[in-house]
């Protein structure tokens, strides 16, 4: 009968993970900025003329209103609602962002 080898067992070499823990640490609490930091609606393959579609749910009265609102003027339900949305939009990405 064949007798086994013991194999010696090795130790892994110890990793000193206390300055990458000390500089994780002292970013605590700070904001992130990075000069070239890319936002999604920056990157390249994004299209102007792409558009998408967002369903929007809201309660029937509301829906009647801006139906109200679409036949009595020249705006559509949708660009009615997209006119008033743009601005707000740019308004919290501003604040996000900066």
């Amino acid at each position: 009968m064949a007798t086994k080898k013991k194999t010696v067992l090795r130790s892994t070499p110890k990793i000193s993970k206390d300055k990458d823990l000390d500089k994780f640490a002292a970013g605590a609490g700070k904001k992130s900025t990075k000069a070239n930091e890319v936002y999604p609606w920056e990157e390249p393959h994004v299209r102007e003329d792409v558009k998408k579609t967002l369903p929007l749910r809201i309660d029937e009265p509301l829906y009647l209103k801006l139906k109200f609102i679409a036949e009595r003027t020249p705006f559509s339900m949708n660009s009615f609602i997209l006119d008033r949305v743009i601005d707000e939009i740019e308004e919290e990405i501003t604040r996000l962002t900066e």
